[in-house]
């Protein structure tokens, strides 16, 4: 392939990068234009806390608590929409979301293009973008991911031009791009330790003008989240919130990684066939040693080339790995893996035509290069393509999580709806799901008493006797189709306190509560 296509018609580029991008905010918005986002237990408290800063309540969650577990950037840039447009963050996060992950395609083709040179490489792994489902996942959902999926390109395209033009100008946005990408989650701050050892590794110039602008750079990337979890830290005892042990081992997160993106990556069929596994890896394994072999110190500059890029994949995987060892995390996957995939999208092709350049230089013929090369796209794609468009049809259907058909036509929502908490003389109300009341129902209601914090046991239900509820009358409400098991459950609840039932519904019901 001519490698200098796309670098001699860059604003042909651009404008396929545009269509690109308007396809991917299209996407979004057709999926999600009869049920809006997808809302999960993270999206409440993020629409919740909007709604508070816009109104001048400040970060504040649904149930009145102050925002601890999750920084403060995605809703606030829901709270902004909210506040210039008047448009409730419930209803604007798909919109959001839809411009988000636009942005994400156009920014992807230009660090595709960056590395791979060829319009039509670039092109495709653009194109692969579109249909690469995790980041369709998180695009969907009323989830902050997207944003910080789009802030780590920024930083990855911003760090290499840094450390091309060693600019002041493109180290102060390297630094705002590093500093947001914290205040949008938590694990934005391994992007300082990858941002500080690509400069100290990849650039080779005066120690005393590189040390200066690593100091510049750590202290206007550390400084807004520094102030955040300090502020944490006075209202809660915690830099990042309660979070109790893991429930997951150091080998179960390995497997959950692997297992992720052998699944995103490799057919089904073929994945479950592990001699055909192995036989295809010792085969690239074996095309890539002969595209080394001899060539050594040009290998090594490619190493160079894509450092920043494998940099970050390998630190935001293990930190990823080490901290859900350690601390109670949902389950590693799709979600929280996203945010790697444009850059392993990257790598894939970049190595792919790495190896078949240097194997056509060793004889191979061009055309069979070519033929190889897009037997491989295609299979990458279309295995893609399966689980996406699946996924894009549930969500046009059904809609997802607490957006979605089942919870809005849940018969206990509706007889909220219908009858307000005054109807029973609750002064109180608590469940096992109150995100769920509160963004369906518009009820304000407190988590039912809780045993465990992550695997570790936290309260004995003999403690509740005589202390819960707090006031004289209170409602629960149980959802039957929510499992949250670190909570106690309505039978053990019953051996403590007076828990009689008010009304039983389809998927739930009412008791009224009293102390012993």
């Amino acid at each position: 392939m001519n490698s200098e296509t796309c670098i001699a018609l860059p604003v042909k580029y651009k404008l396929t990068l545009a269509i690109l991008s308007a396809i991917g905010t299209a996407i979004i918005l057709l999926s999600t234009r009869h049920y809006g986002a997808g809302i999960s237990p993270d999206s409440v408290t993020y629409i919740a806390t909007a709604r508070h800063i816009a109104t001048g309540i400040g970060a504040v969650t649904y149930d009145g608590t102050p925002l601890v577990l999750h920084p403060p950037l995605y809703p606030t840039l829901l709270a902004t929409i909210a506040y210039v447009f008047r448009l409730d963050p419930l209803s604007s996060a798909h919109i959001v979301n839809a411009v988000l992950f636009g942005s994400i395609v156009y920014f992807s083709g230009l660090l595709f293009l960056r590395h791979l040179k060829s319009y039509v490489c670039a092109f495709l792994g653009t194109a692969s973008v579109l249909v690469t489902y995790p980041l369709i996942l998180v695009s969907l959902m009323a989830w902050s991911e997207p944003l910080f999926i789009l802030l780590t390109l920024l930083y990855l395209l911003l760090l290499e031009s840094y450390l091309e033009r060693r600019n002041i100008t493109l180290l102060l946005l390297l630094s705002l791009s590093v500093a947001l990408a914290c205040l949008t989650r938590y694990i934005g701050i391994i992007l300082l330790f990858t941002g500080m050892v690509s400069v100290l590794l990849f650039r080779q110039d005066n120690s005393r003008i590189k040390y200066g602008h690593l100091f510049l750079f750590l202290f206007i990337s550390a400084l807004p989240i520094g102030v955040w979890v300090i502020r944490n830290y006075f209202l809660s005892g915690t830099l990042f919130g309660p979070r109790g042990p893991s429930y997951y081992s150091l080998s179960q997160n390995l497997a959950f990684v692997f297992n992720t993106f052998l699944h995103r990556y490799i057919p089904d069929r073929l994945s479950e066939h592990r001699s055909i596994l192995m036989l295809l890896s010792a085969t690239i394994g074996f095309l890539a040693g002969l595209s080394v072999r001899g060539n050594w110190s040009k290998f090594r500059t490619v190493l160079l080339e894509i450092g920043p890029l494998l940099l970050f994949i390998v630190a935001y995987v293990g930190f990823l790995v080490i901290s859900s060892t350690t601390t109670a995390y949902d389950k590693i996957g799709d979600r929280l893996l996203s945010p790697v995939f444009v850059p392993m999208n990257l790598l894939l092709l970049f190595f792919a035509s790495k190896i078949l350049a240097s194997l056509v230089r060793q004889g191979l013929s061009q055309r069979l290069a070519n033929i190889l090369l897009a037997i491989f796209v295609v299979i990458w794609l279309v295995n893609a393509t399966r689980d996406t468009t699946s996924l894009i049809t549930d969500a046009m259907s059904q809609g997802l999580e607490y957006s979605g058909k089942y919870w809005r036509n849940s018969q206990t929502i509706k007889y909220f709806l219908q009858n307000r908490k005054s109807e029973h003389g609750c002064k109180i109300f608590y469940s096992n799901a109150p995100d769920v009341l509160y963004i369906l129902a518009n009820l304000v209601a407190k988590m039912s008493p809780r045993k465990m914090l992550g695997a570790k046991i936290i309260n004995d239900i003999s403690n509740l006797k005589g202390s819960w509820p707090e006031e004289s009358n209170a409602c629960l409400v149980w959802f039957d189709k929510v499992d949250r098991n670190y909570l106690f459950t309505v039978d053990e609840l019953r051996t403590v306190a007076n828990v009689q039932q008010v009304i039983r519904l389809e998927d739930g019901a009412v008791y009224l509560v009293t102390r012993k």
